[in-house]
This record gives C-alpha cells, sequence and structure tokens, in this order.
C-alpha cells in the first residue's frame, strides 16, 4: 500500500478527541510539526521493515503530563490516531537505520537520551533540538 492509499487508512480520532484537539490549536497550546502524509511515510516504512523489529512509544497530546505507552512493535493496529500524537519514540536493531530512514524523509525529530523522537506537535516554551 502506497501514498495517499495508505493516508487514508490512519486512525482517525472520535468527534470528542477531534474536538479538543481544534481547542488545542485555537488556543495555540500546540504548534503542528507533522502532518497526514509525514505520518503515513514513517508508518509505512516502519512496516516496510519488518527485519529491523522497528518499535515506539508513544505521547498523546490528549493524555496526562508525563504518560506514554509502552514499547510497542504492531504498527498496523495499535498506533493511536496520528492527529494526537505530540511526539512518537522509536527504536530498532539498527540506530543508524532508524536515523537515515527519518532523514531520508524528512521528518521532524529530535534525539531525546540516546532516542530518536518524532514530533506531531510542539508546545509554547518547548522547542526540540532539531536533527
Amino acid at each position: 500500500m502506497r501514498g495517499t492509499d495508505f493516508k487514508q487508512q490512519l486512525p482517525q480520532p472520535d468527534d470528542a478527541a477531534k474536538a479538543k484537539l481544534r481547542r488545542l490549536l485555537a488556543a495555540g497550546t500546540i504548534l503542528p510539526v507533522m502532518n497526514q502524509t509525514k505520518w503515513a511515510e514513517l508508518i509505512e516504512a516502519m512496516l516496510g521493515s519488518p527485519q529491523m523489529q522497528p518499535e515506539f512509544r508513544l505521547h498523546s497530546v490528549l493524555a496526562p503530563s508525563g504518560y506514554c505507552t509502552d514499547w510497542d512493535g504492531d504498527w498496523h493496529y495499535h498506533i493511536h490516531p496520528v492527529a494526537e500524537i505530540e511526539w512518537i519514540e522509536l527504536r530498532a536493531v539498527s540506530l543508524d537505520w532508524l536515523l537515515s530512514t527519518l532523514r531520508k524523509h524528512n521528518l521532524p525529530f529530535s534525539i531525546e537520551g540516546e532516542t530518536p523522537r518524532v514530533w506531531g506537535y510542539t508546545r509554547i516554551g518547548t522547542q526540540p533540538v532539531w536533527c
């Protein structure tokens, strides 16, 4: 599955979550960094390289501060609606492969500790050190 076909199948937030996201955006609380196309490219790249065993954990803009999911490798069913993702951290068998994949797709990411973090949104006063 490629391009727009894949993008159309990304998980979507429910109506209540969409309303919360609109309020956060309108208030300037969150600033978008990613779009549907970039999310589709990221997920497609991870699904296309199962030998690298890519895993993720994420934080939703709708989740309590400090909460993130456990590490998960199920990119088909466990990825949140991407419109809600504040950031997603990634790990794989090869860090070099992971970093080159992120750069190849021009994805907005930073390194937190030793972990690549792709940003869906930033917040006022929080500016990642972009790679």
